[in-house]
């Protein structure tokens, strides 16, 4: 990955981004391949939002950085003024999974649906948070590609959680969900010293890093949160 303001191959920031997208979108297709991509046909409304609204943020983040590897800025802009309308509803569709979810607490195992839901909300929190921060400095291409990037990590993390089960030695979920996080941070890492061998460490990248730890830690001991509860049982209703 080489900085740059052209916008020619070879000189571009993060030339190769589509490619690591491409392979963020074949993780989550494979693992929701059992419960969403083959059940299209008996899949209620509430999961198609989110799946579809999901999907078409991933094909987003493959599609913008090749407009903009190939110099179709114009193009780039358009699609980007859509994630206006998208966002807002990828923001709904994702609390009304969490409240369904929480509706059918009882076809889970005790409690675990207070730590999804913790999950979530943070989830759903930094996506946010990384995609505001993106727009605000969408002249700025060295904080913008950076900002975009940290959209997709969040996302990862239940598809990872399932991914991971192909491995005979992860056998819970817990082990599972905390080596998804441990990726992630692995990840981050490394984007953080590619940032240094660039020559400058950036904010986007120290913050998700930060903000991934805290909710690293903080899910492991929300499941026994009283006041988690009470408040997610308010939401559900």
């Amino acid at each position: 990955m080489k900085k740059s303001s052209s916008t020619s191959p070879k000189g571009i920031l993060y030339p190769n981004a589509y490619l690591y997208f491409i392979l963020a979108t074949l993780v989550v297709v494979f693992a929701f391949l059992p419960s969403y991509f083959k059940r299209l046909s008996v899949t209620d409304s509430a999961h198609h939002v989110h799946g579809i609204t999901a999907t078409l943020w991933m094909l987003l983040l493959i599609i913008q950085p090749l407009l903009y590897r190939t110099g179709k800025l114009k193009w780039h802009r358009i699609i980007g003024k859509l994630t206006f309308v998208l966002v807002p509803i990828i923001m709904l569709g994702g609390l009304n999974m969490v409240r369904l979810m929480l509706v059918a607490k009882a076809n889970y195992p005790p409690n675990i649906p207070y730590q999804l839901a913790f999950i979530d909300f943070f989830t759903l929190a930094l996506f946010l948070l990384f995609y505001i921060q993106a727009i605000v400095y969408r002249k700025n291409i060295q904080l913008h590609a950076r900002y975009m990037v940290c959209t997709v990590l969040g996302p990862l993390i239940p598809a990872l959680t399932r991914f991971l089960f192909i491995i005979p030695t992860i056998d819970s979920f817990d082990k599972s969900l905390n080596i998804s996080y441990i990726i992630i941070e692995i990840t981050l890492i490394l984007l953080l010293i590619d940032d240094k061998r660039l020559g400058k460490i950036r904010l986007p990248y120290l913050l998700a890093s930060a903000l991934f730890i805290i909710q690293h830690i903080l899910m492991n001991f929300a499941i026994n949160w009283v006041w988690w509860r009470n408040l997610m049982d308010a939401f559900a209703e």
